[in-house]
């Protein structure tokens, strides 16, 4: 067996490798992010992938920086044939590139070189993208502009959120990388250089990005809240309290114009005026309450109130 190394955090991550394991592709060691604080006590939670391997007895480290020599050190006493990556969360330094014989490769939530960085996923959505995929790549010092190895598509339906993608992607890259890595190792598959002028950059997100204004075209409006959700999540103030808006659709029928963000209440369904038509919230969560699907609570909410993307003190 092939001895590399896995570089991941979320569970992303861990999709690809169950992947890999069905494929008797089990790495020797696993790297992930030190463990953070998580949930109302804040108390230090591994990784999903430090899980993973943690269950199955692979030797993990978490270092809190690549660039930390002891950690090169012991990257080099392995010395893996490659090392793989899926987003992991820290840039590699060539101090690690150089270590493997056949290089540090990455699986990136993209077709490359579209939507490098840290957010491809929502981006593609922002972006109303009818067509994504991943991109199999050997690592350079830049960010996501390695030679590619392979690519896999897939068509982007028009409801699909960025949790489902995320994972839908993850499946697609577990498949991408079982099919390539003996054709890459064998020298079969040759590393093409990405082509610099289709390049386009994202950037991480923020909690903030999650506000929703409604003086926007409705396709917008609704390409914005499935890219929000699970995170940093969609939300809006509607009577100085904030709501999460958990999924919607384009709201297809006719309805009188009014002011963007006015709620009106249509056979017990939600619609949104939007600068350009409206839509209809399908899922929502007041502050401090659960989740609930529009039409079993619209007989809550009034009729002509509007949603706002600040509060009434004026905060996002």
């Amino acid at each position: 067996m092939t001895l590399f190394v896995f570089m991941g955090t979320p569970l992303f991550s861990t999709v690809l490798l169950d992947q890999l394991e069905k494929a008797n592709f089990r790495p020797t060691l696993v790297v992930t992010q030190p463990d953070r604080p998580c949930g109302r006590g804040r108390r230090l939670t591994p990784s999903p992938v430090a899980t993973w391997a943690q269950a199955r007895g692979i030797l993990t480290l978490k270092p809190g920086s690549c660039r930390d020599r002891v950690f090169a050190d012991k990257l080099k006493e392995l010395a893996p044939v490659f090392i793989l990556t899926a987003a992991f969360g820290q840039i590699l330094p060539s101090s690690v590139l150089e270590i493997p014989e056949k290089g540090c490769l990455n699986l990136h939530a993209s077709l490359l070189p579209r939507y490098r960085g840290a957010s491809p996923v929502q981006a593609v959505l922002l972006s109303g993208e009818k067509e994504t995929g991943v991109s199999l790549m050997r690592m350079d010092e830049g960010l996501d502009t390695g030679p590619v190895i392979a690519q896999r598509r897939m068509a982007l339906s028009d409801t699909i959120g960025a949790g489902d993608l995320n994972l839908a992607l993850a499946r697609l890259g577990g498949e991408l990388v079982v099919e390539s890595i003996c054709p890459y190792l064998a020298g079969k598959l040759v590393p093409e250089p990405q082509d610099e002028s289709r390049a386009t950059i994202t950037r991480l997100l923020k909690k903030a990005d999650g506000q929703v204004d409604f003086d926007r075209p409705a396709k917008d409006v609704h390409n914005h809240i499935r890219a929000m959700n699970p995170w940093p999540g969609a939300f809006a103030f509607l009577q100085g309290r904030r709501h999460k808006l958990l999924r919607a659709k384009v709201f297809e029928n006719s309805i009188a114009r009014g002011t963007p963000g006015e709620l009106r209440i249509v056979d017990k369904r939600m619609i949104v005026l939007c600068r350009e038509g409206a839509v209809e919230i399908l899922e929502i969560q007041a502050e401090s309450g659960a989740p609930m699907a529009c039409i079993t609570c619209s007989h809550n909410f009034v009729e002509g109130a509007v949603f706002s993307p600040y509060s009434l003190n004026g905060q996002a």
